[in-house]
Protein backbone atom coordinates (compact mmCIF):
# COMPACT_ATOMS: atom_id res chain seq x y z
CA UNK A 1 0.00 0.00 0.00
CA UNK A 2 1.29 3.53 -1.31
CA UNK A 3 2.63 5.84 1.74
CA UNK A 4 1.06 9.13 1.40
CA UNK A 5 2.71 12.03 3.46
CA UNK A 6 1.65 14.98 5.27
CA UNK A 7 1.58 17.60 3.28
CA UNK A 8 4.29 20.22 3.42
CA UNK A 9 2.97 23.72 2.18
CA UNK A 10 -0.32 23.61 3.56
CA UNK A 11 1.16 25.72 6.13
CA UNK A 12 6.21 35.63 28.69
CA UNK A 13 5.33 37.03 30.94
CA UNK A 14 4.45 35.08 34.22
CA UNK A 15 0.42 35.50 35.17
CA UNK A 16 0.38 33.12 38.26
CA UNK A 17 2.13 30.56 39.88
CA UNK A 18 0.39 27.71 42.36
CA UNK A 19 3.93 25.24 43.39
CA UNK A 20 2.07 22.35 44.65
CA UNK A 21 3.60 18.79 46.15
CA UNK A 22 3.81 15.90 43.35
CA UNK A 23 6.48 13.98 44.79
CA UNK A 24 8.72 12.57 41.60
CA UNK A 25 8.32 8.39 42.02
CA UNK A 26 12.40 7.25 43.35
CA UNK A 27 12.72 11.27 44.60
CA UNK A 28 11.89 13.54 46.96
CA UNK A 29 11.64 16.12 44.24
CA UNK A 30 8.26 18.16 43.37
CA UNK A 31 7.04 19.73 40.27
CA UNK A 32 5.47 23.21 39.92
CA UNK A 33 2.50 23.87 37.82
CA UNK A 34 2.32 27.88 36.95
CA UNK A 35 0.32 29.71 34.06
CA UNK A 36 2.43 31.57 31.10
CA UNK A 37 1.70 34.03 28.34
CA UNK A 38 3.10 32.70 25.51
CA UNK A 39 2.47 35.54 22.89
CA UNK A 40 1.70 34.78 19.06
CA UNK A 41 1.86 35.53 15.93
CA UNK A 42 0.49 33.71 13.08
CA UNK A 43 -2.12 33.78 10.61
CA UNK A 44 -6.13 31.98 11.38
CA UNK A 45 -8.21 30.25 8.76
CA UNK A 46 -11.85 30.94 9.03
CA UNK A 47 -14.18 28.37 8.18
CA UNK A 48 -16.91 29.03 5.30
CA UNK A 49 -19.37 26.62 7.73
CA UNK A 50 -21.76 28.30 10.64
CA UNK A 51 -20.91 26.48 13.99
CA UNK A 52 -22.75 22.93 14.55
CA UNK A 53 -25.99 23.91 15.69
CA UNK A 54 -26.59 20.10 17.36
CA UNK A 55 -25.18 17.30 17.28
CA UNK A 56 -26.78 16.39 13.89
CA UNK A 57 -25.52 18.76 12.33
CA UNK A 58 -22.03 17.64 13.67
CA UNK A 59 -22.00 14.03 12.30
CA UNK A 60 -22.94 15.08 9.31
CA UNK A 61 -20.02 17.35 8.83
CA UNK A 62 -17.77 14.43 9.56
CA UNK A 63 -19.71 12.39 7.24
CA UNK A 64 -19.35 15.06 4.47
CA UNK A 65 -15.85 15.58 5.37
CA UNK A 66 -14.59 12.13 5.21
CA UNK A 67 -16.81 10.82 1.85
CA UNK A 68 -15.55 9.36 -1.40
CA UNK A 69 -15.85 12.69 -2.84
CA UNK A 70 -14.71 14.81 -0.47
CA UNK A 71 -13.19 18.16 -0.89
CA UNK A 72 -9.65 19.35 0.42
CA UNK A 73 -9.98 20.93 3.90
CA UNK A 74 -8.88 24.13 2.15
CA UNK A 75 -11.86 23.89 0.29
CA UNK A 76 -13.88 24.61 3.25
CA UNK A 77 -11.92 27.51 4.51
CA UNK A 78 -11.48 31.23 4.01
CA UNK A 79 -8.21 33.33 3.10
CA UNK A 80 -6.18 33.64 6.28
CA UNK A 81 -6.27 36.30 8.22
CA UNK A 82 -3.45 37.78 10.82
CA UNK A 83 -4.04 36.51 14.59
CA UNK A 84 -1.24 38.15 17.29
CA UNK A 85 -2.50 38.11 20.73
CA UNK A 86 -1.06 36.25 24.11
CA UNK A 87 -2.37 33.09 25.33
CA UNK A 88 -2.23 31.51 28.46
CA UNK A 89 -0.65 28.90 29.17
CA UNK A 90 -0.90 26.21 31.69
CA UNK A 91 2.58 24.68 32.54
CA UNK A 92 4.64 21.70 34.88
CA UNK A 93 8.34 21.71 35.48
CA UNK A 94 9.86 18.90 37.25
CA UNK A 95 13.24 19.26 38.17
CA UNK A 96 15.96 16.43 38.27
CA UNK A 97 16.20 14.64 40.91
CA UNK A 98 18.47 16.22 43.94
CA UNK A 99 18.02 19.59 41.80
CA UNK A 100 15.94 22.74 43.52
CA UNK A 101 13.53 24.66 41.60
CA UNK A 102 15.78 27.36 39.45
CA UNK A 103 19.45 25.49 39.29
CA UNK A 104 20.34 24.91 36.45
CA UNK A 105 20.37 21.98 34.61
CA UNK A 106 21.33 20.58 31.19
CA UNK A 107 18.43 19.19 29.71
CA UNK A 108 14.84 19.61 29.21
CA UNK A 109 12.11 17.11 27.13
CA UNK A 110 9.55 20.20 26.67
CA UNK A 111 6.69 17.57 26.49
CA UNK A 112 3.31 18.16 23.98
CA UNK A 113 0.33 15.91 24.40
CA UNK A 114 -1.72 14.59 21.86
CA UNK A 115 -5.86 14.77 21.31
CA UNK A 116 -8.10 13.42 23.94
CA UNK A 117 -5.76 14.34 27.10
CA UNK A 118 -3.75 16.75 28.29
CA UNK A 119 -0.26 17.51 29.78
CA UNK A 120 -1.56 14.61 32.86
CA UNK A 121 -1.09 12.03 30.08
CA UNK A 122 2.60 12.47 30.96
CA UNK A 123 2.29 12.35 34.73
CA UNK A 124 -0.53 9.74 34.49
CA UNK A 125 -1.05 7.71 37.76
CA UNK A 126 -2.79 4.60 38.25
CA UNK A 127 -4.12 3.71 40.49
CA UNK A 128 -4.47 7.64 41.44
CA UNK A 129 -1.24 8.23 43.49
CA UNK A 130 1.06 5.90 42.09
CA UNK A 131 3.67 7.49 38.96
CA UNK A 132 5.60 3.89 38.99
CA UNK A 133 3.74 2.23 35.94
CA UNK A 134 2.51 5.02 33.71
CA UNK A 135 4.68 8.19 34.87
CA UNK A 136 7.40 9.85 32.05
CA UNK A 137 8.04 12.68 34.00
CA UNK A 138 8.51 10.18 37.52
CA UNK A 139 10.73 8.14 35.80
CA UNK A 140 12.39 11.07 33.57
CA UNK A 141 13.67 13.33 36.57
CA UNK A 142 15.69 10.14 38.49
CA UNK A 143 17.63 9.67 35.25
CA UNK A 144 18.61 13.78 35.36
CA UNK A 145 16.54 14.87 33.37
CA UNK A 146 14.03 18.19 33.79
CA UNK A 147 10.90 18.21 32.10
CA UNK A 148 8.40 20.93 31.32
CA UNK A 149 4.73 19.52 30.00
CA UNK A 150 2.17 22.30 29.01
CA UNK A 151 -1.68 21.81 28.29
CA UNK A 152 -2.52 22.74 24.79
CA UNK A 153 -5.11 25.47 24.27
CA UNK A 154 -8.26 24.02 25.07
CA UNK A 155 -7.18 21.56 27.30
CA UNK A 156 -6.65 21.24 30.90
CA UNK A 157 -5.90 24.45 32.59
CA UNK A 158 -5.11 26.39 29.45
CA UNK A 159 -7.70 28.43 27.83
CA UNK A 160 -10.19 27.03 26.05
CA UNK A 161 -11.17 29.64 23.24
CA UNK A 162 -13.01 29.55 20.13
CA UNK A 163 -12.60 25.77 18.70
CA UNK A 164 -13.44 26.71 14.89
CA UNK A 165 -11.02 30.39 14.02
CA UNK A 166 -8.39 30.30 17.20
CA UNK A 167 -7.73 26.32 18.32
CA UNK A 168 -6.46 25.61 14.81
CA UNK A 169 -3.04 23.11 14.04
CA UNK A 170 -0.89 25.90 13.21
CA UNK A 171 -1.52 27.99 16.02
CA UNK A 172 -0.91 25.66 18.16
CA UNK A 173 2.66 25.50 16.39
CA UNK A 174 3.12 28.60 16.82
CA UNK A 175 2.23 28.70 20.73
CA UNK A 176 5.04 25.58 20.96
CA UNK A 177 7.25 27.82 19.18
CA UNK A 178 6.99 30.82 21.38
CA UNK A 179 6.84 28.62 24.94
CA UNK A 180 10.20 27.45 24.04
CA UNK A 181 11.53 30.47 23.49
CA UNK A 182 10.72 31.74 26.31
CA UNK A 183 12.12 28.75 28.19
CA UNK A 184 15.52 29.34 26.21
CA UNK A 185 15.30 33.03 26.96
CA UNK A 186 14.77 31.94 30.59
CA UNK A 187 11.32 34.02 30.80
CA UNK A 188 8.97 31.02 32.04
CA UNK A 189 8.72 31.45 35.43
CA UNK A 190 11.55 32.19 38.51
CA UNK A 191 11.74 28.42 39.16
CA UNK A 192 12.44 27.04 35.72
CA UNK A 193 16.24 27.74 34.89
CA UNK A 194 17.61 28.36 30.90
CA UNK A 195 18.69 24.93 30.31
CA UNK A 196 21.66 24.22 28.13
CA UNK A 197 19.64 21.44 25.44
CA UNK A 198 16.26 21.63 25.19
CA UNK A 199 14.74 17.77 23.80
CA UNK A 200 10.88 18.09 22.18
CA UNK A 201 9.22 15.12 22.94
CA UNK A 202 5.77 14.50 21.50
CA UNK A 203 2.86 12.22 21.23
CA UNK A 204 0.60 11.63 18.54
CA UNK A 205 -0.85 15.42 17.72
CA UNK A 206 1.88 16.29 19.78
CA UNK A 207 4.30 14.92 17.73
CA UNK A 208 2.98 16.74 14.62
CA UNK A 209 3.84 20.08 16.58
CA UNK A 210 7.31 19.10 17.55
CA UNK A 211 7.91 17.66 13.83
CA UNK A 212 6.57 21.17 12.89
CA UNK A 213 9.05 22.51 14.76
CA UNK A 214 12.05 20.86 13.46
CA UNK A 215 10.75 22.19 9.95
CA UNK A 216 9.56 25.84 10.60
CA UNK A 217 11.65 26.38 13.67
CA UNK A 218 14.59 24.01 13.72
CA UNK A 219 17.52 26.35 15.63
CA UNK A 220 15.40 26.30 18.63
CA UNK A 221 15.70 22.30 19.31
CA UNK A 222 18.61 19.91 19.92
CA UNK A 223 16.64 17.12 19.28
CA UNK A 224 13.31 15.91 18.91
CA UNK A 225 11.29 12.47 19.98
CA UNK A 226 7.87 11.57 17.97
CA UNK A 227 6.19 9.38 19.41
CA UNK A 228 2.63 7.19 18.34
CA UNK A 229 3.57 9.18 15.17
CA UNK A 230 4.24 8.57 11.45
CA UNK A 231 3.81 10.15 8.19
CA UNK A 232 1.41 7.88 6.94
CA UNK A 233 -1.97 9.58 6.96
CA UNK A 234 -4.36 7.23 5.35
CA UNK A 235 -5.08 5.46 8.29
CA UNK A 236 -6.18 8.66 10.01
CA UNK A 237 -9.97 8.38 8.69
CA UNK A 238 -10.57 5.04 10.84
CA UNK A 239 -10.33 7.28 13.52
CA UNK A 240 -12.25 10.31 12.76
CA UNK A 241 -14.96 7.86 11.76
CA UNK A 242 -14.78 6.28 15.39
CA UNK A 243 -15.67 9.66 17.18
CA UNK A 244 -18.78 10.28 15.39
CA UNK A 245 -17.90 14.04 16.15
CA UNK A 246 -19.75 13.71 19.53
CA UNK A 247 -19.91 16.80 20.93
CA UNK A 248 -18.60 17.14 24.37
CA UNK A 249 -20.75 19.36 25.62
CA UNK A 250 -23.29 16.37 25.09
CA UNK A 251 -20.92 13.46 25.97
CA UNK A 252 -19.36 14.51 29.19
CA UNK A 253 -22.28 17.66 30.34
CA UNK A 254 -20.46 17.93 34.08
CA UNK A 255 -16.91 18.78 32.01
CA UNK A 256 -17.99 20.48 29.43
CA UNK A 257 -21.50 21.36 29.52
CA UNK A 258 -20.21 24.98 28.88
CA UNK A 259 -17.65 24.07 25.57
CA UNK A 260 -18.86 25.54 22.45
CA UNK A 261 -20.19 22.63 19.30
CA UNK A 262 -16.62 22.58 18.17
CA UNK A 263 -15.23 20.38 21.14
CA UNK A 264 -15.15 17.28 20.05
CA UNK A 265 -14.78 13.81 20.91
CA UNK A 266 -15.86 10.09 20.70
CA UNK A 267 -18.83 8.40 22.16
CA UNK A 268 -17.32 6.40 25.01
CA UNK A 269 -14.89 4.00 26.08
CA UNK A 270 -15.32 1.47 23.60
CA UNK A 271 -14.15 3.44 21.06
CA UNK A 272 -11.46 4.90 23.26
CA UNK A 273 -10.10 1.24 23.15
CA UNK A 274 -10.39 0.94 19.56
CA UNK A 275 -8.15 3.55 18.60
CA UNK A 276 -5.68 4.00 21.48
CA UNK A 277 -5.39 0.56 23.20
CA UNK A 278 -4.56 -2.63 22.13
CA UNK A 279 -6.29 -6.09 24.37
CA UNK A 280 -4.72 -7.80 26.92
CA UNK A 281 -1.90 -5.49 27.11
CA UNK A 282 -3.49 -2.89 29.20
CA UNK A 283 -5.32 -2.65 32.17
CA UNK A 284 -9.36 -1.95 31.99
CA UNK A 285 -9.14 0.15 35.13
CA UNK A 286 -6.53 2.71 32.89
CA UNK A 287 -8.92 2.61 29.84
CA UNK A 288 -12.14 3.59 32.41
CA UNK A 289 -10.06 6.31 33.94
CA UNK A 290 -8.59 7.28 30.78
CA UNK A 291 -11.74 7.85 29.50
CA UNK A 292 -13.51 9.73 32.69
CA UNK A 293 -10.74 12.04 32.44
CA UNK A 294 -10.58 12.61 28.10
CA UNK A 295 -10.02 16.40 26.66
CA UNK A 296 -11.68 17.12 23.59
CA UNK A 297 -10.68 17.78 20.44
CA UNK A 298 -11.69 20.85 17.48
CA UNK A 299 -12.95 21.14 14.45
CA UNK A 300 -10.60 23.37 14.15
CA UNK A 301 -7.76 21.22 14.62
CA UNK A 302 -8.75 18.79 12.09
CA UNK A 303 -9.21 21.23 9.41
CA UNK A 304 -6.09 22.75 9.52
CA UNK A 305 -3.44 19.60 10.19
CA UNK A 306 -2.10 19.87 6.76
CA UNK A 307 -1.05 23.44 7.40
CA UNK A 308 1.74 21.80 9.97
CA UNK A 309 4.71 21.53 7.98
CA UNK A 310 6.86 18.50 8.20
CA UNK A 311 9.44 17.82 5.69
CA UNK A 312 12.36 19.09 7.38
CA UNK A 313 15.51 18.87 4.65
CA UNK A 314 17.62 20.94 6.24
CA UNK A 315 17.29 19.39 10.03
CA UNK A 316 20.24 17.55 11.07
CA UNK A 317 19.74 16.75 14.49
CA UNK A 318 19.15 13.65 16.27
CA UNK A 319 15.35 12.42 15.70
CA UNK A 320 14.31 9.16 17.25
CA UNK A 321 10.57 8.24 16.07
CA UNK A 322 8.74 5.73 18.20
CA UNK A 323 5.87 4.27 17.08
CA UNK A 324 3.82 1.82 17.95
CA UNK A 325 3.28 -1.66 17.07
CA UNK A 326 -0.23 -1.79 16.53
CA UNK A 327 -1.00 1.66 16.35
CA UNK A 328 -4.58 2.08 14.53
CA UNK A 329 -3.90 5.92 13.48
CA UNK A 330 -1.05 6.40 12.15
CA UNK A 331 -0.18 2.35 11.22
CA UNK A 332 -3.64 0.98 9.96
CA UNK A 333 -3.13 -1.36 14.10
CA UNK A 334 0.37 -2.49 11.70
CA UNK A 335 3.43 -0.46 11.76
CA UNK A 336 5.84 -3.72 11.37
CA UNK A 337 7.82 -2.44 7.97
CA UNK A 338 5.96 0.37 6.53
CA UNK A 339 7.16 3.46 8.77
CA UNK A 340 11.04 4.17 7.74
CA UNK A 341 10.39 4.85 3.98
CA UNK A 342 8.26 7.87 4.50
CA UNK A 343 10.61 8.92 7.31
CA UNK A 344 13.65 9.36 5.53
CA UNK A 345 11.22 11.39 2.86
CA UNK A 346 10.90 13.84 5.67
CA UNK A 347 14.24 14.21 7.60
CA UNK A 348 16.27 12.85 4.44
CA UNK A 349 19.88 14.93 6.30
CA UNK A 350 18.85 14.11 10.15
CA UNK A 351 20.30 11.36 12.41
CA UNK A 352 16.79 9.63 12.35
CA UNK A 353 16.24 6.24 14.49
CA UNK A 354 13.34 4.66 14.61
CA UNK A 355 12.05 2.18 17.49
CA UNK A 356 8.90 0.19 17.16
CA UNK A 357 6.92 -0.32 20.84
CA UNK A 358 5.84 -4.34 20.87
CA UNK A 359 2.82 -5.30 22.09
CA UNK A 360 1.45 -1.66 22.16
CA UNK A 361 -1.76 0.21 20.68
CA UNK A 362 -1.87 4.54 19.83
CA UNK A 363 -1.89 5.39 23.19
CA UNK A 364 1.82 4.54 23.79
CA UNK A 365 1.72 5.34 28.18
CA UNK A 366 -1.30 3.71 28.72
CA UNK A 367 0.27 0.33 28.29
CA UNK A 368 2.16 -2.38 30.79
CA UNK A 369 5.44 -1.92 29.33
CA UNK A 370 4.70 1.82 28.92
CA UNK A 371 8.02 1.88 31.03
CA UNK A 372 10.23 0.13 28.34
CA UNK A 373 9.92 3.40 25.83
CA UNK A 374 11.08 5.60 28.61
CA UNK A 375 14.03 3.89 28.73
CA UNK A 376 14.63 3.62 25.35
CA UNK A 377 14.06 7.51 25.41
CA UNK A 378 16.11 8.24 27.80
CA UNK A 379 19.14 5.81 26.64
CA UNK A 380 18.59 7.86 22.85
CA UNK A 381 18.90 11.26 24.49
CA UNK A 382 22.14 10.67 26.51
CA UNK A 383 23.76 8.51 23.77
CA UNK A 384 23.50 11.63 21.18
CA UNK A 385 25.00 13.91 24.49
CA UNK A 386 22.00 15.83 24.64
Amino acid sequence: MRAQLLSVALVATLVSAEPWGHPSWQSKDSCIEFFVSVPVDTVTYPPLFPPFANQYEATENLLQSTSRTAPPATAVLGEPKNISTTFKISAKYCPPAGHGYGESVDTVLLLTHGLGFDKSYWSFEFPPGDPSKYSFTAHATPKGFATLSYDRLGCGSSEHLDPYNTIQAQIELATLISLTRLLREGKLHHSVPVPKKVVHVGHSWGSLLSNGLASAAGDLTDGIVLTGFSHLVIYQQWFLHSTGYHLASLNQPKRFGNFESGYLTWGDQVYNQYSFLTWPFFDPGVLKFAEDNKWPFTAGEFLTGGFVPVVSPGFKKPVLMMVAEFDLIFCGANCTGIVSGPAHQVFPDADLQIYEQPNTGHGMNLHFNATGWYDVVFDWVKSHDL
